[in-house]
């Protein structure tokens, strides 16, 4: 359910999520980093994370937030957007070959230097697809832990990284100005767009559906705005709160996590997300060269995991959100046959 009821504890722990993702992108922003509204609160709450501070953000709010986050890359949508779609089968064929390259190499990597089983290894070097990947590693009765804290440590060295790959690699320059020109939708069009996708949203919330919010924002959306329901894209401050809200789940991800385990998992994890984004950024090159693809869109769409995030990180740098997002799902769809495929094999 979107909604629960929160106790004290909850209260307690939600109030501390807020001001440490507020204090982040205030700070991030102040020290004119990049996309300061994701990556400020995501250092700050990783940090204060794994420095023993206890926070959550409870589920409705979550969902509301990835619902916003649906709804910013929703109303980006245009016509324009599919022109190029003739190319997909390539670049989608190209970042396939490299989730099959990263996962195998990470499989090398993991089983080889770090003493962990083939299976667990496979498992961990999944780009992506975490809840999938978690519940076969309860199913096998690996070291579902480790698993876990490899995998958060790709998403935040992932969100970390891919900002800067986009600086070094393109002309893109990231701003974090709040000034804003274009034409906004209404505050009820917007309202009744977030009703509309948050009911949606729970209407495909048990289906195989990855990310059924941010998925029910960006349809309802694309849906509203293409049939001239409603135009104009979302008011900022909203968008800055999705992010916000995004930044502080990451962090939360190391919430109580055991420091002895995170230690000697930290490297073994910073290396596979390396290797992993060294993979993915040499067929974002090479497709977007064969295809005359914009290679920010490419550096988005292949980047190794974090559907949520990568998603949202394509809208901060101005990425073609249906190119990211098809690729992405795709992602989703062709790890749930490769894990399975390469840990069960003979």
């Amino acid at each position: 359910m979107i909604f629960k009821f929160i106790n004290n504890k909850s209260a307690t722990e939600l109030v501390i999520s807020i001001f440490l993702g507020s204090f982040g992108a205030f700070l991030a922003w102040f020290l004119n980093m990049p996309a300061p509204f994701l990556l400020g609160p995501t250092i700050v709450c990783s940090i204060s994370a794994i420095l023993g501070l206890k926070f959550s953000i409870p589920a409705f709010l979550k969902n509301l937030g990835f619902t916003i986050i649906g709804i910013t890359i929703g109303s980006n949508v245009t016509p324009s957007s599919l022109s190029q779609i003739s190319t997909w089968p390539i670049s989608l064929l190209m970042m396939i070959c490299s989730i099959f390259l990263i996962t195998y190499f990470g499989k090398f990597l993991l089983s080889n230097f770090y003493s962990i089983d083939k299976k667990s290894s496979i498992l961990a070097s999944s780009p992506g697809h975490l809840s999938f990947v978690l519940s076969l590693s309860n199913e096998l009765k690996k070291d579902t832990p480790k698993i876990a804290i490899i995998q958060s440590i790709r998403v935040l060295s992932l969100t970390l990284i891919t900002p800067l790959l986009v600086i070094m690699t393109t002309d893109m320059e990231i701003s974090n100005n709040f000034i804003f020109n274009g034409k906004t939708t209404s505050l009820k069009q917007l309202i009744l767009i977030i009703i509309a996708s948050l009911i949606f949203g729970l209407a495909i919330i048990n289906t195989k559906i990855p990310a059924p919010f941010l998925m029910a924002g960006m349809i309802c959306t694309t849906f509203s705005h293409g049939s001239g329901l409603t135009e104009g894209v979302i008011l900022p401050i909203f968008s800055f709160f999705a992010f916000m809200v995004l930044g502080i789940m990451i962090g939360a991800r190391f919430v109580s996590v055991d420091i002895k385990l995170l230690k000697s998992s930290f490297l073994g994890g910073f290396l596979l997300t390396i290797v992993g984004v060294l993979l993915s950024l040499s067929f974002a090159l090479l497709t977007s060269k064969l295809t005359n693809l914009e290679l920010v869109d490419t550096i988005i769409a292949f980047a190794p995991g974090g559907l949520e995030t990568m998603i949202a990180m394509g809208s901060i740098v101005n990425a073609d959100p249906t190119f990211v997002a098809f690729h992405h799902v795709i992602r989703i769809i062709f790890l749930t046959f490769l894990v399975p495929i390469l840990i069960f094999r003979k």
